[in-house]
């Protein structure tokens, strides 16, 4: 017997989590989605399954490698966009007896939709409490009738857990800490001291800071989404809620030759940059860095679940040397030297057609197309031009030609044409660059 599954795009409900990886690979309890879907097949006799990816199928490819562990032949094949039980049926079973599903459900809770709505969502989690599978108890100890905790968590002595509580491996839980009813703690996430949870699901690596109250939330890295009312916020202080592995949304990571080159500019030109700084700090009077929130993209759809990542540049210069912070974002391989510049989500929200949304369709950069360019213009029409033309005819010999015009104007420190302005056809204006 054969399988097809379709694994989720976007879900609204699920929109925080798709942020760090796809919504296939969502961990409910210290099993993945797919993986508890995959166990279940196997379970029923299916042999081979074939997987409809539309977001970030390596990922996907990476996490099942060949499906010996359920003992199935299993075959990623990426699509442009998330095809229907139909669509996938008529282009993609081999018999009529094949099996097509979407991971809209849990195998143990197939009455239960997983994406209707944050509240339904977390409904879905507590249900689960009563029906979860035997491999995911393993390294579990049962303290009450509904409190579950792993062999492998660490529980400081002064901690007071309520249940219902799921907490997984190699959590940490810091003196103080209090644990109420309805929490699912993910592995490998730190509660710090003092702090409070309630009624929440906190993911996989996951800092939740000292004295900080998570209640009614789905927490993952620095997003937090109220499962009652929908609202999601993006919490910027990590001494609040972090990541513990910050990792990009989704693009290509820099290439080590182009981190390399990074370092080596930056290590050059750090007696410029301390002297940059000093003159900021001590004749003007000011901070030496200013930082703005932007988005590091994949292509793919912006949302209010986006992540964003805060960038620095230079108070003191306003040249292209202002953005030398930024060469250790390529140096941790979150940015590219040589890419379309990164917007603000305020930006990247008016980028309206196609065409205007070709600026997201490659990785962000220190330098760009409109940088070497140099050619005065600083109105929408120039600006989106540059970088659709950069994201259509992107290649080695462009990043090169690119870098070998900036880096004279970089480490020459003058002064140089480095903020584009992104005016949108309604008229709004908004600063684009850092």
């Amino acid at each position: 017997m054969n399988a097809v599954l379709i694994c989720p795009d976007h879900r609204e409900a699920a929109g925080f989590a798709r942020r760090m990886k796809p919504l296939a690979l969502l961990p409910i309890m210290g099993r993945d989605l797919l993986d508890l879907w995959l166990e279940k097949l196997a379970s029923d006799g299916v042999k081979q399954v074939t997987l409809l990816a539309a977001d970030r199928p390596d990922q996907i490819r990476r996490a099942i490698g060949n499906g010996g562990r359920w003992g199935l032949k299993i075959n990623v094949i990426p699509v442009a966009s998330e095809p229907s039980i139909e669509d996938a049926r008529t282009l993609f079973a081999t018999d009529a007896h094949t099996r097509v599903l979407k991971l809209d459900t849990l195998p143990s809770l197939p009455q239960m939709p997983l994406w209707e709505s944050t509240e339904g969502l977390f409904d879905v989690m507590m249900k689960k409490f009563g029906h979860a599978e035997a491999e995911s108890h393993l390294t579990m100890r049962r303290l009450s009738s509904d409190i579950y905790i792993s062999t492998r968590a660490r529980i400081a002595p002064t901690a007071i857990i309520e249940g219902p509580v799921w907490i997984g491996p190699q959590v940490i839980i810091g003196p103080g800490v209090h644990i109420m009813p309805g929490t699912i703690i993910e592995s490998a996430a730190y509660i710090d001291r003092q702090a409070s949870v309630r009624g929440s699901w906190i993911g996989p690596k996951t800092y939740v800071g000292a004295m900080t109250e998570v209640s009614h939330s789905f927490a993952w890295g620095s997003g937090l989404e109220n499962w009652r009312l929908g609202s999601f916020i993006e919490v910027t202080d990590d001494f609040l809620l972090a990541s513990l592995k910050q990792q990009p949304f989704g693009g290509a990571r820099s290439g080590w030759f182009t981190r390399l080159l990074a370092l080596l500019i930056m290590l050059l030109s750090a007696p410029l940059a301390i002297l940059c700084m000093a003159w900021s700090r001590l004749v003007q009077q000011r901070a030496a860095f200013t930082r703005a929130q932007v988005i590091l993209p994949p292509p793919g759809t912006q949302d209010r679940y986006t992540r964003t990542v805060g960038i620095h540049t230079l108070s003191g210069h306003i040249g292209l040397f202002a953005r030398w912070p930024q060469l250790w974002l390529v140096w941790l391989g979150d940015m590219h030297l040589v890419g379309n510049r990164p917007l603000t989500p305020a930006a990247a929200s008016l980028l309206g057609d196609e065409f205007e949304k070709l600026w997201l369709a490659s990785p962000a950069g220190v330098f760009s197309l409109a940088d070497a360019a140099n050619d005065g213009l600083n109105d929408a029409e120039s600006s989106l031009a540059h970088a659709a033309y950069y994201s259509v005819n992107r290649s080695f010999r462009l990043n090169a030609s690119i870098l070998l015009r900036c880096l004279p104007r970089f480490l020459s420190f003058r002064q140089s044409f480095n903020t584009h302005t992104f005016i949108h056809p309604s008229n709004t204006t908004t600063t684009a660059h850092a």
